[in-house]
């Protein structure tokens, strides 16, 4: 069933953003109701299936919710759609995977299967440009590749595992402008450093992306601005402070190690090199050991 109305919730990098995380989680895929709607276990596993991982997110799921029990209830902005369906609610519907482009999220679809081009994307030593939920390679919500002819594969080079057939856009869901206005995982936003000792809340923003914009975390944010009660919760228009010594009215910037990161990967992004980054940190011995939250100098 498609639903008759749906609304934008997001943009396109909030979209990728929120695809990383789910797959970053600990998950594995079941197709039964209400398991299949990104259920949130006792153990802290999440559950999806293909479709409905897709569902959730277009339906507003709250990727930073840890509570068990807890899963996407409405699908008003969908409607409890069949793979098939959720592709014929996207624009630009394609077969041409050479089209895809970085900062430009898609709906991929082959037959009785869904998943989600989120752009290239260096994890771990491989490469990937998707998100999807599957039985296959271990099962569960996890990264994988598609190539420019629409192969699936593990990651990029490896195993594969049939073909995609259509992409589309999902502008019903998605605010999608040109690419070069995202972000892409390799190339860094020319605004690292605020002009002023704030920043002024845009629709769509979370405060994660936010830190993460300028080289902070969501603590770091939460105490220079006590007015904030709630961190799911902020509005366009609000000014968030971020006044910090080292971080405002500085030349100097900063990136937050994220999970499953590493200083080859986090130098390529920031077009530098790791002993560039190794002479700005030095409390860095060993180029193979970062931890996840870590504050690394870029410049």
């Amino acid at each position: 069933m498609i639903a008759k109305q749906t609304k934008v919730i997001m943009t396109a990098a909030q979209l990728i953003d929120r695809a990383k995380r789910m797959a970053s989680k600990r998950t594995f895929y079941k197709n039964k109701y209400p398991y299949n709607l990104c259920y949130i276990h006792t153990d802290g596993r999440i559950s999806a299936d293909c479709v409905n991982l897709y569902k959730a997110l277009f339906n507003g799921y709250d990727v930073t919710r840890q509570d068990a029990g807890y899963f996407q209830r409405n699908l008003s902005n969908t409607g409890d759609c069949t793979e098939a369906e959720l592709l014929a609610q996207c624009t630009d519907i394609s077969q041409d995977f050479s089209k895809l482009q970085n900062g430009v999220p898609e709906v991929l679809y082959m037959k009785g299967h869904i998943g989600g081009y989120i752009g290239s994307y260096y994890k771990d030593n491989q490469y990937y440009n998707v998100v999807e939920c599957t039985g296959a390679w271990g099962g569960g919500i996890l990264f994988s590749w598609v190539d420019s002819d629409g192969t699936r594969r593990r990651h990029k080079g490896g195993a594969k595992n049939g073909k995609w057939t259509h992409h589309g856009k999902p502008t019903k869901w998605v605010k999608i402008d040109s690419p070069q206005a995202e972000i892409t995982p390799e190339k860094p936003k020319d605004d690292k450093t605020p002009t002023e000792d704030y920043y002024v809340v845009k629709r769509g923003d979370i405060l994660s992306t936010i830190a993460s914009k300028f080289g902070m975390t969501t603590d770091e944010i939460l105490k220079l601005n006590p007015q904030i009660t709630n961190p799911n919760l902020i509005l366009p228009g609000q000014k968030i402070y971020l006044k910090k010594k080292g971080l405002v009215n500085s030349e100097e910037i900063y990136h937050i190690v994220r999970k499953g990161q590493v200083l080859s990967g986090i130098a390529r992004r920031y077009n530098t090199t790791i002993k560039a980054l190794m002479e700005l940190n030095p409390t860095i011995k060993d180029p193979n050991l970062i931890k996840t939250g870590q504050k690394i100098r870029i410049k």
